[in-house]
């Protein structure tokens, strides 16, 4: 969008009940829920409009905080503001697979890899994955995950050796990770725990993800366990918190109806 556009459809009412950084709040808010504005589209710089409507930074910036505030615009550092991206939804309580997950809402998943090797696990790694004492080596992967190449999270897995022998010289840019180990080593995760912790991105993530640094974000650590009920997978992920967020309903606790427990994990493409 631009100053032009904002000018052919927008006005401010100096009569009108509503405060003038509502009345900017809501233009941007309907432009964007009609799909008028698309996701990743910039939206008009607040100097600009400040100089075209006479309007005071601090009142467009109370306008665009609230859409921040939203999750319907994400600001950029050194860019300007954007209609932020789609979320990418998911149910919690089944074993998440980002690359499945990312092909049921229309995403097309990718990966970077950093990491692909067998290496000597460290004594965190060992203890983790309770690998017998005859075993010491583990395959280590660590990639960043993208959506329509859009970094989403950092994701780094340790796997026994011994499991998956072999593994090392798969391409995985492109290849998902669980349907490796199901199609070539009859392997299948069964049970998984996640712990997720809050936390502020580092320099070197955030430069990894694409985002300012020091943002809150999330670490999520999964310990997953085959159906035979060997540790399987060690795995830590790093995400900007703008683009994951958790959901639960919870139901009053009688009898049958405990098992009624949804939890999502909401993860946006662009933020």
């Amino acid at each position: 969008m631009t100053i032009q556009d904002l000018k052919k459809d927008f006005t401010i009412s100096l009569s009108s009940n509503v405060s003038m950084h509502a009345q900017i709040r809501d233009y941007f808010r309907m432009k964007i829920k009609s799909g008028e504005l698309k996701p990743e589209e910039q939206i008009v710089a607040e100097t600009e409009i400040c100089s075209e409507f006479g309007i005071s930074r601090t009142t467009i910036r109370q306008a665009m905080d609230s859409l921040v505030e939203e999750g319907l615009i994400v600001r950029r550092r050194g860019k300007g503001s954007f209609v932020a991206g789609t979320k990418l939804n998911r149910p919690y309580n089944y074993l998440y697979n980002f690359t499945e997950n990312m092909k049921e809402i229309g995403a097309r998943p990718s990966s970077k890899v950093f990491i692909c090797r067998v290496e000597d696990a460290d004594s965190e790694v060992y203890e983790t994955l309770k690998m017998p004492s005859t075993q010491s080596l583990v395959f280590h992967l660590k990639r960043l995950r993208l959506a329509d190449n859009k970094p989403i999270l950092i994701e780094e897995t340790f796997i026994p050796y011994y499991l998956c022998q072999g593994i090392e010289k798969t391409d995985f840019s492109s290849e998902s990770l669980y349907k490796t180990i199901s199609d070539k080593y009859g392997l299948n995760v069964f049970h998984a725990v996640e712990t997720i912790d809050a936390v502020l991105i580092t320099k070197d993530d955030a430069k990894t993800l694409d985002c300012e640094e020091n943002i809150p974000g999330f670490k999520i650590s999964r310990i997953s366990q085959l159906d035979s009920g060997f540790t399987f997978e060690y795995t830590k992920s790093i995400t900007n918190a703008a683009r994951c967020s958790f959901k639960m309903d919870l139901y009053k606790n009688e009898g049958k109806n405990n098992d009624k427990i949804h939890f999502e994990r909401k993860m946006n493409k662009e933020n």
